[in-house]
């Protein structure tokens, strides 16, 4: 499946008052209850979710959907839910999404998955795990723009709500890429994990060390992030004048 075909149009005013960006990022739900005004955008990021996880890459089985279709699990009812959408003629696309999963008193995913990476009682209820990141498009650059603003949004997060220690479970090849654009530590060597159906390596994200290189990478962008929250971030401007122009 193509990523032409991944992608989900949802029906959406975000752009209503900023016709002319073209893209826009930041949270869309938190403890699995989409923000006000973000319904069919948080309807729309499982639709992706789904289309990647199970339909392109296989990374989950279609037996682990819930009735409605969708992959939503239990760690969305502590997860702080981020999206990345593009104004495109065709309507609001949702290119990329992430969660932030709090831990609270109840243990992350990469606790469960890699117990030989922590001490007993070592984390505590403000740790949180990166899960769930995706970011699709057809043009690559484009695609690793959207990742790219997906971790920023995430860091700004992470410091302006003093959360702790940050995690990871990811594919060796997105460690590798990760490297080039924050601060990671592997924690624990790869190992296969059924769930995923692949190998992955559990990761620890240095959050005052990843803000400076994304603030160094992009005047401070980490920082107008926190500022904006809990408001969208418009970015980029669509070519030839707003989607709406373009199809009057």
């Amino acid at each position: 499946m193509t990523n032409h075909a991944v992608i989900p149009v949802v029906a959406s005013a975000l752009f209503a008052e900023n016709t002319g960006a073209r893209l826009a990022c930041g949270v869309i739900a938190a403890d699995g209850a989409p923000l006000p005004g973000l319904e069919a955008e948080y309807a729309a990021h499982f639709q992706l979710r789904r289309r990647v996880y199970v339909d392109q890459t296989g990374q989950l089985d279609a037996s682990e959907l819930q009735p409605d279709g969708t992959d939503r699990d239990a760690d969305d009812a502590r997860s702080i839910t981020f999206g990345v959408f593009e104004n495109h003629r065709s309507g609001v696309r949702v290119l990329g999404v992430s969660r932030l999963i709090i831990r609270g008193e109840q243990e992350l995913p990469v606790e469960e998955f890699c117990p030989d990476s922590f001490a007993p009682g070592e984390l505590t209820p403000k740790s949180v795990e990166v899960s769930r990141v995706i970011a699709r498009h057809e043009s690559a650059a484009v695609q690793d723009l959207v990742q790219w603003h997906l971790f920023a949004v995430m860091l700004a997060y992470v410091a302006s709500h003093r959360l702790e220690r940050t995690f990871a479970i990811i594919e060796p090849w997105l460690e590798r890429h990760l490297r080039s654009i924050i601060a990671i530590a592997a924690i624990g060597e790869p190992r296969y994990v059924e769930h995923y159906l692949d190998y992955n390596v559990p990761i620890e994200i240095d959050i005052p060390a990843s803000a400076r290189l994304a603030n160094a990478r992009e005047g401070g962008v980490v920082d107008r992030y926190r500022a904006a929250e809990p408001a969208m971030s418009f970015f980029g401007r669509v070519a030839g004048g707003s989607c709406r122009e373009q199809a009057a």
